[in-house]
Formats: structure tokens, C-alpha cells, sequence
């Protein structure tokens, strides 16, 4: 069953009413139907008022758009479930004036059965209300269906129209037409990758894990068609194309552009989605009026995103910029910023001045080359080992900081490993990030200052000393506190003891020894309690796997040693 922040199961639209109205006090629940809330001050004899409703599970839809400059009351069913009509009837007295009202209604059979009876009851005791039904999902388009398209988040860019118009006074038949006009101008197109699950029931299973659903309605029904799951760029240039398609989008035109959270995206996947449309829209040389991004009208916690589309007049455009003061609407983003690559992403390495004793060049390159490789190739079981007890990222971390030195190879100074060690500390910083990237960019730093007159096996050990103090220093690991210092300090050590036997000095052996010790090292951080990092905050339970950070700095010197032992040889 998922877990959810609700009390009883059947009092979850109730509540979330509750929470709505103490939270603002511009609005109310009606006095005898608490399925209805309405604006606190109305003027219903002088303005138009806008009633909207159907199902819950779509918030803020359409209770979060009552007040000032949007709705002038909402009416809520149980989830999925379109409201009765005595309720929607309710609605229409609490606001009845001489003005008139509107019903928004989302097309779907339920909602235009309710909302359509109450308006004739209604119309039928005195009263003057019409309905506007709002149907926008390009996905349902069947010449031979009578129903029409679904209605979706073009309802949002709809109501808000109306509720600008309605606030300025405008008759109730001009607003009705204008409002048409809007859902003509509409389209909407939704993509999901995985439902959204009811309160008190088991999350829907039915989409396979490698694909996507395409069309999909807010209620979770299945959609157009379903598709491979592939990148964010893949999907929304798809899911824009097909707009185009559908609405004969055309170079040079002009649009309002509204990207809708359905409830389960998270902020950094709703960015990257921006961007993506955004930049589709830049490279058909189509002008965004206005581009709206955010929960607007969801499917509970749905995992899924919609794209509407508004081919927009300049009196649209004037009143979705009409001030609104509707706890659920959100004001417009401010495209376009400057984009990727107008701006480095990180410091050129190439300003490093050359400086330090020179080394051997073929050496140095193997064994950076070998180092990048195994960073790559150890992504999998480093990212393994740091979900156990972190957050799954090592792998990915590292495999980040090999693709940017590989990205700029040709630019780092193999001949004089000072110069080397300080541009690398410059990648790991700048484009690495993160409590790796700091501790990677220490180490890195320190070390080079011993090579600034000589390049021996004794500056090498001497610079794996200084980096292995320095990362105790800062960041405040010791041996034995289950961290990569465990196994850089066991190599420093095997390393420093081999130096003291100065007749028949085995170099590779030496470092045999030192790279052996330090993955024992590693092996042994399973069986410890982590003192510091994000590892210390875990329970002893879930520490039964080497550490991440340990087995890494291993691996780079298994990969060391090997590239070294190979070339040493030859030279």
C-alpha cells in the first residue's frame, strides 16, 4: 500500500479542504456543503462568477485557483470522482447574482453530467448560468468520437483568462466566447513514467519499467500509446513534435507555453524539462510569450509532466498577466537566460603555469590514462558499494571527473608532474563538486608541492604522505574511522617502510606491497563503524560492505602500479 500523509482514508478530501481554508482567509467553506469553498468577499451582482470542480486528487486544481483574479468558487468530489450535481447546484447559489456565472467543466463524462444538470436546475428556478467545457488533450483525437478531447492543464491558462475578464467587469456572454476561443487555441500533451497511487490503495503496476506512457489523462487512464524510456531530450522532443503536429505550429509564431508538474516530478527533473522545451522551441524560432512552469494541475503523485500550448492574442496574454491572489497560481517564469556554454564551466587548465622538476613523460601519460580507465570501469561497483551506506553516487562521481579529463587531455602538462597535479586539483574542484571533489582537489594540491626540484620514487612517497595528511587534517578522518584514509594511509605506510631498506631497493615490489596493504585496508573497512561522513549517520547494519571512498583510492593504485610496471620495463 503507499504511504501517504492522510488520516482516515475517506476523510482525505476533507482534509485537505480543512487545510486549504484555515491557510487562507480569503476564502471559505460554504454554510451547508463543505464540499464547496468560495471566496470570502463576492460581488456577485456586479461580476461575473467562475465556478470550477470536478474531481480531487488534481491539486491545486481547482479549489487552490478561488480568489482574487481567478475563480470565484470550486466544488470538490472524492478522489477521481466527479462532485453531484446538488453540490455544484450549492456553488451556483452561494455566488448567484445578477451578472451571471460561468462552469468550467474538464471534459470528461461525469463532470459534463453533473455540472450540466446543475446548470439546467439552476437556469430553471431564475437563475443564468452557462457551461464551458474545456477539452485540450491532443492525444484523444478520433474523428469519429463524439466525446472530444479530455480536458487538461489547458484548463489552468483557460480559468485564468476568464478570471482576469470577470475581475474587470466583463459580461458574462463576452467571457464565454473569449473562453472558447481560449480552448480552441489550446493543446496539451502528457507524458508519464510511472502512476499516480490512490490513498489507501497499491500503486498501479502496470507500466513496464522500460517504457513510458504517452497521452496519458489526469485520472491515471492509459494514454495514446506507450513508448521507450529514454533521455529527458528524447521525450519532450517527441511530445513537442506531436504538438506541433496536432496544433500546425509554425516558425515565427508566437506562444504561451505552461509545463505542468503531475505531481511526482522532482525540481531538478522539472529544470532539465524547461530546458529541454525551451530550447525545442528556440530551435524552431518560435517566440514565448509566456512560459508557466510547475504544479498546476496534477494526477496525485503522479510521475509525469504535460506540455500546453496557447497560440495567444495580445488581450490573452493582458489578462494572464492580471494580478491573482488564488494561493494555487503561479506567475510566469522569465525565459531566456544565457545558455550552456556562454559561460565555462570550469577553470582553464590551461593557465596553469608549467613549473617543477620534469618527469617521464611516457610513464606519467600511462599511467594517468590508466587511471581514467579504471575510474570509468569501477563506476558500477563503487556507486554499489556507497548505496549501502551513502548515496550511491561514488561510481558516478569519479566516472564524472574521467570523462572531464579525458574532455581536455591534450591540454594537461604530462612533463612536469607539478604543473599536472595542480591541474587536476582544478578538475576535481571545479567540476567534480562535492565532498569528493574537495578531499580529491586537497590531495592533489599538497601533493605537487613535491616536485617542484626533483621527480624520484622518494618525492612520490613523500607526496602520497603529504596528501594523506593533509586530507586528516581538513577533513578530519583518522585511521580506522572507515574512510578512504584507511587504505591511503596503509599504502603510505608500506611505502614509507620499504624506503628504509636502502641496498637492493625493489622498486616494483615496493609498490607491490604498498598497493596489496592498502586493498587489505579496504577489504578490512567492512568490519568497522564509520566515525565520520555520511556513512556515520547509518546504522551498524547497513556497514557490512567495504567502504566506497576506501576501495576507491585502491583501485587507482592497482591501476597505478599496473600501467607502471608495464612501462618502467620499456623504459
Amino acid at each position: 500500500m503507499s504511504k501517504k500523509f492522510v488520516n482516515e482514508v475517506d476523510e482525505t478530501v476533507d482534509d485537505a479542504l480543512q487545510g486549504l481554508v484555515l491557510s487562507n482567509s480569503d476564502i471559505k467553506f460554504h454554510q451547508k456543503c463543505e464540499r464547496v469553498i468560495h471566496r470570502t468577499e463576492m460581488n456577485a451582482d456586479s461580476k461575473v462568477s467562475l465556478i470550477a470542480g470536478g474531481g480531487s486528487g488534481h491539486e491545486p486544481y481547482s479549489a487552490g485557483y478561488v480568489g482574487k483574479g481567478l475563480l470565484t468558487a470550486a466544488v470538490a468530489g472524492n478522489i477521481f470522482a466527479s462532485p453531484p450535481s446538488r453540490n455544484v447546484q450549492a456553488a451556483l447559489e452561494a455566488t448567484k447574482g445578477n451578472a451571471g456565472a460561468i462552469l468550467f467543466v474538464i471534459n470528461y463524462t461525469g463532470d459534463r453530467l453533473n455540472f450540466g444538470l446543475a446548470a439546467e436546475r439552476f437556469n430553471a428556478s431564475g437563475g443564468n448560468a452557462k457551461v464551458v467545457t474545456i477539452s485540450d488533450d491532443v492525444a484523444i483525437d478520433n474523428p469519429n468520437s463524439r466525446v472530444g478531447r479530455r480536458g487538461l492543464a489547458g484548463a489552468i491558462l483557460t480559468i485564468k483568462i476568464a478570471g482576469a475578464m470577470a475581475e474587470q467587469g466583463k459580461k458574462l456572454d463576452e467571457i464565454v466566447s473569449a473562453s472558447e476561443n481560449v480552448v480552441k487555441s489550446l493543446g496539451t500533451l502528457g507524458v508519464s513514467l510511472y502512476p499516480g497511487s490512490l490513498p489507501g490503495k497499491d500503486r498501479e503496476k502496470g507500466l513496464p519499467e522500460d517504457q513510458i506512457e504517452v497521452g496519458l489523462g489526469i485520472h491515471g487512464e492509459p494514454g495514446k500509446s506507450r513508448g521507450p524510456f529514454t533521455n529527458a531530450k528524447k521525450i519532450v522532443t517527441d511530445l513537442m513534435e506531436t504538438l506541433k503536429s496536432k496544433l500546425g505550429m509554425k516558425t515565427g509564431e508566437q506562444f504561451v507555453v505552461l509545463v505542468n508538474n503531475l505531481g511526482g516530478v522532482s525540481q531538478i527533473e522539472m529544470s532539465i524539462v524547461n530546458g529541454e522545451v525551451l530550447n525545442w522551441l528556440k530551435h524552431q524560432k518560435m517566440t514565448v510569450k509566456r512560459f508557466y512552469s510547475g504544479i498546476y494541475m496534477t494526477s496525485l503523485d503522479g510521475h509525469g509532466i504535460s506540455v500546453t500550448v496557447l497560440r495567444a492574442t495580445d488581450t490573452m496574454i493582458e489578462c494572464l498577466d492580471y494580478p491573482s491572489s488564488a494561493a494555487g497560481w503561479i506567475p510566469p517564469l522569465s525565459p531566456f537566460g544565457s545558455t550552456r556554454g556562454e559561460a565555462s564551466k570550469r577553470s582553464n587548465v590551461s593557465d596553469v603555469k608549467g613549473s617543477g622538476a620534469r618527469g617521464n613523460r611516457q610513464i606519467i601519460q600511462k599511467c594517468l590514462e590508466s587511471v581514467v580507465t579504471a575510474m570509468i570501469d569501477s563506476k558500477n561497483r563503487l556507486n554499489q558499494l556507497d548505496a549501502v551506506a551513502g548515496d550511491g553516487d561514488c561510481g558516478n562521481t569519479f566516472a564524472e571527473a574521467a570523462k572531464a579529463i579525458r574532455e581536455i587531455q591534450k591540454e594537461l602538462n604530462v612533463d612536469q608532474p607539478q604543473t599536472l597535479f595542480k591541474q587536476l586539483s582544478i578538475i576535481f574542484e571545479q567540476t567534480v563538486g562535492g565532498t569528493s571533489g574537495a578531499l580529491y582537489a586537497l590531495m592533489l594540491s599538497a601533493a605537487a608541492v613535491c616536485f617542484s626540484e626533483i621527480c624520484s620514487i622518494g618525492t612520490c612517497v613523500e607526496a602520497l604522505d603529504r596528501a594523506n595528511q593533509a586530507v586528516q587534517k581538513y577533513g578530519g578522518a583518522r585511521v580506522g574511522d572507515r574512510t578512504m584514509i584507511d587504505a591511503l594511509n596503509a599504502a603510505v605506510e608500506s611505502l614509507q617502510e620499504s624506503m628504509k631498506k636502502k641496498d637492493n631497493l625493489d622498486l616494483i615490489r615496493m609498490c607491490e606491497d604498498a598497493v596489496r596493504a592498502s586493498e587489505q585496508a579496504a577489504e578490512a573497512t567492512a568490519h568497522q563503524k564509520a566515525a565520520v561522513g555520511r556513512a556515520s549517520y547509518t546504522s551498524a547494519e547497513a556497514q557490512t560492505e567495504p567502504d566506497a571512498g576506501a576501495t576507491a583510492i585502491s583501485t587507482w593504485l592497482r591501476a597505478i602500479l599496473k600501467s607502471f610496471t608495464e612501462n618502467f620495463k620499456k623504459c
